[in-house]
């Protein structure tokens, strides 16, 4: 027991001597703890200070608020997981964002409009180039005749097509 818990103690009383059952309204409780009624009521609703019948046995309360208070600078409270879980989860996804950032900052991520634009033009100029092949070859090969140059130009567009389909 140190300092604080020895002043505590003298204030509350906190011996057998002490007259147990002592009940006070929340409005009194409200009092004695510098807090609205309001506030009183949601720490009875989350289970901090104990509540019979709508009234606060005066010493059971107090001490019970001073755990809690306690709890909390020792940063143990969890009087609600949802919200600490809720706390985490954005926490995380707040650093994956800065993370995200940062490597983007550090230019390993590329705009995928920026890939998309860039990957586009390549494919246009291999399409190009593919189209040009058969006129490439009847200028090379000038024995070929016109029903071979459609069949060269036919494979190379049926080859495109299957290439644009393929996943």
């Amino acid at each position: 027991m140190n300092a604080y818990d020895a002043d505590i103690e003298a204030v509350l009383g906190g011996g057998p001597e002490t007259p147990a059952g002592e009940t006070v309204t929340a409005a009194e409780l409200s009092e004695w703890l510098n807090l609205s009624t309001a506030r009183i009521h949601a720490l009875a609703r989350e289970g901090v200070i104990p509540r019979t019948d709508g009234r606060f046995e005066l010493q059971p309360t107090i001490r019970a608020y001073v755990e809690h208070l306690r709890a909390g600078q020792r940063g143990r409270q969890s009087t609600d997981p949802d919200l600490n879980a809720e706390k985490l989860r954005l926490a995380r996804a707040n650093a994956e964002k800065i993370e995200l950032a940062n490597a983007k900052t550090r230019a390993a991520l590329v705009p995928v409009a920026e890939v998309e634009s860039a990957w586009a033009s390549v494919l246009r100029d291999v399409r190009a180039a593919m189209l040009a092949i058969p006129a490439r070859v009847q200028q090379r090969l000038g024995h070929l005749t016109a029903h071979d140059v459609q069949m060269i130009d036919r494979e190379v567009r049926d080859a495109l097509e299957e290439a644009s389909h393929d996943e």
